[in-house]
């Protein structure tokens, strides 16, 4: 028996130690009120705390430092380093008004959550107010607004262009890696998630090979939604605008279990009609019901769901699942405008034959596991995506319908990505050496739309191309930082990746689809290929002071290799290698004590390696090759001010000077059969803006009766670029003026005007990449917009 009362006497020991100390503290304003509501959330520890109606909070937390960060509406959040051991821990936090003060924003896109002005790499960071302040709806609202930054779109979501720094994609690999709570979109067909109840948006500029591998070429766009704690809130927003536009949202979040179980749902619903006007006149052969139709117009419907489980103060198990729906009988998918003179003469002109349709599902679900010791956190990242695209009667030019085996305009079968991450990170602050360790593998099942398709050739008869790719991939990534004094410190990092990309395809002419009957003439060509790449990186960093940081860095990306879906003759390469990019930057970050200034710089070098580009392999035959090199030069400003209080300025200011190196493109005239060189050395970089400026100012005004107003105005200008290669197809520099205005009550109603492109400024969404062969298909951007949202948060 006395054995007995000793083990339990242990056990209970064991529990009370696995759950850890007791921290309490308040929240109060700098007048001594309290703060009732407020969130406190630990840096890198799925735990928190709700204060009470008094302002303060209880949190059990396992020995060890950390990083507290309380914020609350209309409130700046602010961190504070707590060390905890034996005893009762006390941590108090002051908070201002955010008509005074800014936010100390944190960062979470380096796999370690810590405040963005400490962290030693070009980030921009949009918290929840400045991603529903800039209307930034989709990854098109981040241009200009982050320096260097440009977004174009193939007329949908989920087909698109990211460049940062000149660094962008020519295939279906992106050259931005995008992130949306930690599922990671393998290819551009897995973008295009809308944005609704969003925590946070993250760019890092300039190559992350070392910690996110592939795609990382030009940065990462890192996307966290809100996800559920102590506190039961929701929200409900109804929106309307021109073009027949409706946005409409709702979510909820609670605990089942209070510190333990957590639910979290939101959805949304956004519709509008296409702002161009189809012209059949002088197309030839088209179909009378395509006469005067809107083109461009889109509906989409998203939902996400969060069950969060905190068995213990050292264990916690997040299962995400977020699924969309986009769908448009007047779709804009892959169609153009004929040329930049015709579309800048009129820009809601399209000129198609027939209107066609398409339908993308996509879901992600995701199981995040993470334990928690004094000494280091294991992470677990465990994600499963599937997307599934039809399209029919795409005008481009000639007809093109998704196919597989049966029907035209059939769903292609469903894309299914399987991604695994294990990591293992330091859990010490107080030590000087950090780390972070870990693996990472995929499989890749994919459909492409582009090598997927039935194109029309006569009624009831159809050329069938078909191309499955199965790819796999392994990585293991390490990052070491070491504090030589106490503001100095010195990190160090290298990935090595290894992929195998295998292509099952035909050729033209080996499988038909006529009078509803498949015919494959000859069998599938399969090809593989394999790659690897080492991506080190390398830090200096300097902290003058807590609110102040100075890096110097290297750092190298790379964009997978692949295989030309294509039959090329004997003796001609079937696969590609990988593009490499190696970036050299200078930076530093400052917030001032009080937080009425934000000041970031950086000044970069790009070195753009082995571009993947389609050439002339053979006779009348073109393949993706490593065609040549590039470079990429600039500087990046941001800042952000509260001069007096209720008025707020956020500017942002990036030049950008690039170049092709010396190589040329191999064309051939297809009229003659004589075969041409362009010169590509000394030409800009596509899509890549010699300069990107942002100005908004906010002045929030107090009103009687808990009520206030906003009145915000942004200025938005891009310089001028090319879009193709070849520097023929230009977009002029343009100026976007956008305007919002809100009335608030109690920080729960809102009633917000808005207005996009003010100015109705014409300019191309999206510019073709290679004119060599006399295409220049662009798209408009959308014309001016209006609209009125109303909202409640309960």
């Amino acid at each position: 028996m006395k054995q007995l009362f000793i083990w339990l006497a242990i056990g209970v020991a064991l529990v009370q130690h696995a759950a850890g100390q007791r921290i309490t503290g308040s929240v109060r304003t700098t007048s001594g009120d309290a703060v009732p509501y407020a969130s406190i959330s630990v840096l890198n520890i799925a735990r928190g705390a709700v204060t009470g109606s008094e302002g303060t909070y209880t949190l059990l937390l396992p020995y060890g430092s950390y990083q507290l960060v309380a914020q609350a509406p209309g409130y700046a959040a602010r961190s504070l380093e707590v060390a905890v051991a034996e005893g009762e821990v006390q941590a108090d936090f002051i908070l201002s008004e955010d008509l005074v003060s800014l936010d100390e924003i944190v960062l979470t896109a380096t796999k370690q959550e810590a405040l963005s002005v400490s962290a030693p790499v070009a980030a921009s960071v949009l918290n929840a107010e400045k991603v529903v302040e800039t209307r930034t709806w989709g990854l098109g609202g981040l241009t200009a607004l982050v320096p260097n930054y440009l977004y174009q779109e193939l007329g949908v979501g989920f087909q698109q262009v990211q460049s940062i720094r000149g660094v962008q994609v020519f295939s279906e690999n992106p050259a931005v890696a995008t992130y949306v709570d930690d599922v990671n979109s393998l290819d551009i067909l897995a973008n295009g998630f809308m944005f609704t109840d969003i925590e946070r948006i993250e760019v890092l500029r300039g190559p992350q090979g070392t910690l996110f591998g592939r795609n990382a070429m030009g940065g990462v766009v890192n996307i966290v939604t809100r996800q559920p704690t102590n506190r039961s809130e929701g929200f409900a927003e109804v929106g309307i605008g021109n073009l027949a536009l409706q946005r409409h949202s709702a979510g909820f979040k609670l605990p089942l279990i209070r510190d333990q179980l957590f639910l979290g749902a939101s959805g949304l619903y956004q519709g509008r009609k296409g702002y161009w006007i189809n012209d059949t006149t002088g197309t030839g052969g088209a179909e009378a019901a395509a006469q005067g139709r809107t083109v461009g117009g889109e509906r989409n419907l998203y939902g996400n769901f969060y069950l969060k489980w905190l068995p213990s103060a050292r264990f916690s198990a997040t299962l995400n699942f977020k699924a969309q729906r986009d769908w448009s009988d007047e779709t804009g998918f892959f169609v153009s405008q004929p040329s930049e003179t015709v579309a800048f003469a009129a820009p809601d002109q399209i000129y198609l034959r027939r209107v066609g349709s398409h339908d993308r599902r996509i879901s992600n679900t995701s199981l995040v596991l993470k334990y928690y010791s004094p000494a280091f956190t294991i992470t677990s990242i465990s994600a499963l995506q599937r997307i599934s695209l039809s399209f029919e009667d795409i005008d481009f030019p000639g007809f093109y319908h998704s196919f597989w085996e049966s029907a035209i305009g059939e769903p292609l079968p469903p894309q299914q990505v399987l991604t695994q991450e294990v990591r293992i990170s330091s859990a010490r602050r107080e030590s000087r050496l950090q780390y972070t360790a870990g693996v990472f593998g995929f499989t890749q099942k994919g459909y492409e739309p582009s090598t997927n398709l039935a194109f029309e050739v006569a009624p009831d008869a159809y050329s069938v191309f078909r191309n499955i790719s199965n790819n796999q991939g392994l990585a293991v990534f390490g990052e070491l930082s070491f504090r030589i004094a106490s503001r100095l410190k010195a990190s160090a990092g290298l990935r090595y990746d290894n992929e195998r990309r295998e292509s099952i395809f035909n050729g033209f002419g080996d499988a038909s689809f006529i009078a509803g009957q498949f015919i494959q003439t000859n069998p599938d060509t399969t090809v593989s290929g394999s790659y690897s790449a080492l991506s080190p990186k390398v830090v200096l960093s300097y902290a003058p002071s807590a609110g102040s940081s100075l890096y110097l860095s290297y750092t190298r990306g790379f964009r997978a290799g692949g295989v030309n879906a294509q039959k090329l003759p004997s003796g001609i390469r079937q696969t590609f290698d990988p593009e490499y990019s190696d970036n050299f930057e200078l930076g530093g970050k400052l917030l001032t004590p009080g937080g009425k200034l934000s000041l970031g710089a950086a000044a970069f070098l790009i070195r753009w390696q082995d571009l993947q580009f389609f050439n002339l392999v053979a006779p009348f035959t073109y393949a993706r090759e490593n065609v040549g090199d590039a470079r990429s030069a600039g500087i990046e400003l941001e800042a952000s001010a509260i001069p007096v209080k209720g008025l707020q300025l956020d500017a942002s200011f990036g030049y950008n000077a690039t170049q092709y190196l010396d190589f040329s493109l191999r064309r051939v005239n297809f009229a003659t059969g004589e075969e041409l060189l362009t010169p590509i050395g000394g030409n800009r970089l596509s899509n890549a803006p010699a300069s990107t400026f942002f100005l908004g100012a906010q002045y929030t005004l107090p009103l009687p009766g808990k009520l206030r107003a906003t009145l915000r105005g942004e200025v938005r200008r891009v310089g001028e670029f090319y879009t193709d290669i070849q520097n023929s197809l230009s977009q002029p520099a343009y100026t976007v003026f956008n305007a919002r205005i809100s009335v608030e009550l109690n920080q729960k109603y809102s009633l917000v005007f808005w207005g996009q492109n003010l100015n109705d400024a014409v300019y191309l969404a999206f510019g073709t990449p290679d004119t060599s062969f006399g295409s220049r298909s662009v798209r408009t951007a959308a014309p001016r917009t209006l609209g009125l949202t109303l909202s409640v948060k309960f």
